[in-house]
């Protein structure tokens, strides 16, 4: 394990007690349904733009901490009014997790003072930005040699993400994220679009400022449609003015920006929950990759070939980008990684899967092999096609085939499939449908077409309590083929019950696993709960109220631990699981009180486990060839390092999981995994990730990179913002209508 190593550097000097100038806030006029650490957080801002941008942070809800004494103390807004009072100095400790987290948030500030100084350097070569994650991003301003596909609409760009990342110890790592941004070029905006390809309006989800606020990245925002009949300066009664007279007001546009809002379409976007109107011009679109293969499939498809970049690259290509990147205030500099005093391991997962009669794998596909664990529970599997055109043979033959797959899975044989029922055109149809008559105890095997009103069907099914797994019948021919059948039978499989296998002796003495997500922005919905049993069985999953920020309110996040409990307990005929372990997709932010008394109440002990899915350092492997040279590769399955003796990062793929033409193109993304309550060691936390992250239940050949208990919770979190509350409140919970 030597030779595992991170995409990162280190700071030149520990910051384990360093010392600041700390101040009070003293509030004269703020928000009060705003929270204490977002109100910090605003007086921090603010008074960085007063200070000439100095090196300032919030300490928790009322303090202010800055590296050199600040010279402007009064914060007066509108709505904002506030004055700091001298509190002396304070010894930063970086083994208290607050000091700690404000620490890396100053560090954080003073790299993009040291990318400013490095751009300049340059001679034009680089430049640098805010991303919209906050860190310090520094990028060839010109298209990438490296991408030979062009477009007269879009460019893509080779950029360097820095993370810094301080640990207990006061080291301090600067994670390096290399990847191509795809950006719209200078001169196209979302009014182009309107004005040159109104046909890709309908697949514009996402659109980014033109504009921003200095210090702060480009807000994005959610594109929802254009008003027809409204220009920039139609006057809105809800201002009370135009949106050009309230730009021009704000004062972060160029006269040329104005003169052309002025002419241009209003639209109308979202902002995390809340809508509001905006100008064409002063936007423009994003281009994904969900976006690109609808309006230009052909441009991506060249695309996608220049992206495939080695890890060995990655790495020697970022570590040229911020050669010479000097920390003015912290007078740092960026030096290798020691090693030392950061363990390494590799965790095991092979053969801890099991299928029909104790067969054992390490992977989920072998079911095709060995069968599944257990059959499926719904006893009828309908085809269904929708829209009287598309009853083919030929879309016949592409359903028989999925249902023949099927049999490849189960243990009892299927009946043959006689007959197809008539297709329905529509939900109308087919609420009309089974409104005469409901099949029991069935999954429906739904046939679709580009045009076919999926959320729609699927809201219908489900008001009836019916399970569904949908299927594409308008795709090349090229693209049925026999994996593509098996991950559909899959589908079925799973929905209709089934489950493809067992996890064999989970490490630990966890019984029962609980994925725990928040999903939305701002106003939140209802938290989830997933759960899982030791076995990888699912027991199904709960729902919390609406809740405001990204914490679940204690009283909610109890009233979902005693629903889960109560779930298990009907499976376990009222016996008491050993341990419950808590997965919580993202930062733990609600209360560990909480954790506590419920351990009190019902004797069961618990441990909460953090699994953060973004921000980590890759891992990769290094190796020392016969000439002296050094190469770069992705980590194996279960590789690890230890940041401390809670914190972990860890790779749940390899690149030779991806196969042969992606393996060694793609840098594998590892999971953070921070431990926040319990007693189960961090290793054995971090195997039982692992081998959940196993177990999918209906993609057989990609296993997911987050463990399923997450997986499925963010999975949910998708179908709940598209789905109808009241259909999906119709379906029986064991049943993952997500997949």
């Amino acid at each position: 394990m030597e030779n595992l190593a991170l995409s990162a550097l280190q700071l030149d000097a520990k910051l384990v007690h360093y010392s600041v100038y700390r101040y009070q806030i003293v509030y004269q006029k703020f928000d009060e349904t705003a929270s204490g650490e977002q109100l910090a957080r605003k007086v921090a801002y603010e008074l960085q733009r007063v200070n000439g941008f100095a090196v300032l942070t919030n300490l928790g809800n009322r303090g202010i901490i800055s590296l050199k004494p600040i010279s402007q103390l009064v914060i007066d807004l509108p709505q904002l009014q506030a004055s700091l009072e001298d509190d002396g100095k304070l010894e930063l400790d970086s083994g208290e997790e607050q000091q700690q987290q404000a620490l890396q948030r100053l560090v954080n500030q003073d790299i993009n003072k040291a990318a400013w100084k490095l751009t300049q350097d340059s001679q034009g070569k680089l430049a640098f930005k805010k991303a919209a994650s906050g860190n310090t991003e520094i990028f060839e301003p010109s298209h990438s040699a490296r991408i030979k596909a062009r477009s007269i609409y879009l460019e893509a760009f080779c950029s360097v993400q820095l993370s810094p990342e301080v640990l207990a110890d006061g080291t301090v790592l600067i994670g390096l994220h290399l990847k191509h941004s795809l950006l719209a070029k200078p001169d196209i905006s979302l009014q182009w679009v309107i004005d040159k390809r109104p046909d890709w309006i309908s697949s514009i989800n996402k659109v980014r400022h033109r504009y921003f606020e200095s210090g702060k990245a480009p807000l994005v925002a959610e594109f929802l449609r254009v008003e027809e009949s409204l220009k920039g300066d139609s006057p809105l009664p809800h201002l009370g003015k135009s949106l050009v007279e309230y730009h021009h007001e704000k004062g972060l546009l160029s006269v040329q920006q104005l003169t052309e809002a002025a002419s241009s379409s209003l639209i109308k976007v979202k902002y995390g929950q809340n809508k509001a109107d905006h100008v064409a011009s002063l936007l423009e679109p994003m281009f994904d990759f969900d976006t690109l293969s609808k309006i230009d499939s052909v441009f991506l498809n060249n695309l996608a070939k220049d992206l495939k970049w080695s890890l060995d690259d990655r790495i020697k290509v970022s570590a040229r980008m911020v050669k010479g990147l000097y920390l003015p205030n912290f007078n740092c500099r960026l030096i290798p990684v020691d090693y030392q005093n950061l363990k390494k391991s590799s965790l095991q997962y092979e053969q801890k899967l099991r299928f029909a009669n104790g067969a054992k794998s390490s992977r989920e596909q072998d079911v095709l092999r060995y069968k599944a664990f257990g059959d499926m529970t719904r006893t009828q599997v309908i085809p269904l096609i929708i829209g009287k055109q598309n009853n083919t043979e030929r879309n016949q033959r592409l359903l028989c085939d999925a249902y023949q797959a099927l049999g490849q899975l189960t243990k009892t044989e299927l009946p043959p499939l006689k007959k197809f029922p008539a297709p329905v055109e529509n939900a109308n149809e087919l609420d009309a449908r089974l409104h005469k008559k409901n099949p029991t105890n069935a999954i429906l095997l739904i046939g679709l077409t580009g045009k076919s009103d999926k959320v729609a069907i699927r809201d219908t099914a489900f008001s009836y309590g019916l399970a569904t797994q949908f299927m594409r019948l308008d795709h090349r021919a090229n693209v049925y083929s026999p994996s593509y059948f098996n991950n559909v039978a899959a589908g079925v499989f799973s929905k209709g019950g089934g489950q493809l296998c067992a996890i064999d002796d989970m490490p630990g003495e966890t019984d029962l696993f609980i994925g725990l997500d928040m999903g939305g922005v701002n106003v939140r919905a209802p938290g989830f709960a997933f759960l899982f049993l030791s076995s990888g069985a699912q027991l199904g999953w709960q729902l919390a109220d609406k809740q405001q920020g990204e914490r679940m309110q204690d009283d909610a996040l109890t009233n979902l631990l005693e629903k889960s409990l109560k779930t298990y307990l009907r499976s376990s005929d009222g016996v008491l699981p050993r341990r419950i372990t808590l997965h919580r997709d993202g930062k733990f932010y609600e209360s560990i009180d909480v954790i506590k008394q419920f351990e009190q109440k019902h004797s069961v002990k618990l441990d909460v486990l953090e699994i953060l899915k973004s921000g980590a350092p890759v891992l990769y492997r290094r190796e020392q060839l016969a000439d002296g040279s050094k190469k770069f590769c992705n980590p194996n399955v279960g590789d690890a390092l230890y940041l401390s003796d809670r914190e972990m990062i860890l790779s749940t793929y390899s690149g030779a999981e991806l196969g042969q033409s992606w393996g060694d193109k793609v840098s594998i993304r590892p999971l953070r995994l921070r431990k926040r309550y319990g007693e189960t060691s961090l290793e054995v936390l971090a195997q039982q990730v692992l081998i959940l992250s196993r177990i999918h239940g209906a993609s057989l050949y990609r296993h997911p990179r987050l463990p399923v208990t997450t997986h499925h919770a963010d999975r949910f979190a998708t179908l709940r913002q598209e789905t109808c509350i009241d259909a999906l409140s119709k379906m029986d919970r064991l049943c993952p209508v997500y997949l």
